[in-house]
């Protein structure tokens, strides 16, 4: 999805929002928090990026004397496939959803940017760094956003009918 169309619908969802008390407001962002959350999950669980495509799969791992420990294609991001790897701050002015430990940030931003860390050292001389490819964890997706409008809608209904 587009970052303007990104934006709309926030300033859409803002001016829902602002008509309600900062209780509702945030208990709404939390509702969203938690839908987005639930959705990311099941693309992280499935490897598969916000824009629908697969994520690059993992290369083999191998020991130091060529034995396959890891075949290629493995899932990956075992500790962040759960809810409890991640927090939602929700506030009556917005969401936020993170990695609730340092090390899932850190795996985080690694696959998220495609950056280069330290898989392994070697004696004396060093550490080995592997450069990781891009593979988007976190996104909006098409299906986020008819979610996010179906609880904007949820908003608007009246209650009791």
């Amino acid at each position: 999805m587009a970052d303007n169309d990104l934006a709309r619908l926030e300033e859409w969802f803002g001016h829902i929002l602002h008509g309600l008390s900062p209780a509702e407001r945030r208990r709404a962002a939390l509702k969203l928090g938690q839908a987005l959350r639930r959705s990311n999950l099941k693309r992280i669980t499935a490897n598969v990026q916000p824009d629908g495509t697969a994520m690059e799969p993992k290369k083999e791992r191998k020991d130091k004397h060529g034995k396959v420990i890891l075949p290629a294609g493995s899932k990956m991001f075992r500790g962040l496939r759960f809810a409890k790897a991640w927090r939602i701050d929700a506030a009556q002015d917005g969401v936020e959803l993170r990695p609730a430990s340092n090390i899932g940030a850190y795996i985080g931003a690694v696959s998220q940017y495609g950056l280069t860390s330290t898989v392994g050292h070697l004696r004396g001389r060093g550490k080995i760094r592997a450069k990781y490819p891009e593979r988007h964890l976190l996104g909006f997706s098409d299906e986020d956003r008819d979610l996010a409008l179906q609880i904007a809608a949820d908003l608007l209904e009246p209650k009791g009918f």
